[in-house]
């Protein structure tokens, strides 16, 4: 995708990270499309994602996951907003590295912490944040080095959806 304006750009992260924030605004600014893959998943699936994983588990959610990414592979002029375990998936890592221009938001550990609980009961929190703290911060690490191998890394902490949204402008060359 070097040397050429990207006509898929997808951010991928750590729940929390701003993905779909920083998405919509990238859309509004560059003038694509954009699309949240978790909402995407819904319409096909004709339910919401928390009950997808509560009824059918998270090994049927990831297939429905896919199936969904994957039908974007033909579109152009889009920012996809992913789930945080989509890049997890080996069968999806060629849509980020061949297909897409991929941008990994990173957020620290504690930083997601207060963004993702902030003011939450724990019946509206993400199904898998309803697990032990040191669980999740278990699926933060070992997530962390496939998003790093898959996409240019911005730094979220401390910064406004705005100012990431003209660091990644600037990154793809739009």
């Amino acid at each position: 995708m070097h040397g050429t304006i990207p006509r898929r750009i997808s951010l991928i992260g750590f729940m929390g990270s701003g993905k779909t924030t920083v998405a919509r605004l990238l859309g509004l600014k560059i003038g694509y499309k954009y699309i949240d893959l978790d909402s995407l998943i819904e319409q096909r699936a004709g339910r919401p994602v928390r009950e997808i994983f509560k009824v059918e588990g998270e090994k049927i959610f990831r297939t429905y996951e896919s199936q969904a990414l994957m039908t974007l592979q033909e579109q152009n002029d889009i920012v996809i907003s992913t789930g945080g375990g989509a890049p997890i998936q080996e069968n999806n890592r060629r849509f980020f590295t061949d297909l897409s221009f991929t941008v990994f938001l990173y957020v620290s550990f504690d930083e997601m912490l207060k963004r993702t609980f902030a003011g939450k009961k724990s019946r509206d929190l993400r199904p898998l944040l309803q697990q032990p703290v040191k669980d999740i911060e278990n699926l933060y690490r070992q997530r962390l080095p496939v998003y790093e191998s898959l996409g240019v890394k911005v730094i979220t902490d401390n910064a406004t959806p705005l100012e990431i949204c003209d660091e990644i402008a600037f990154l793809a060359g739009l």
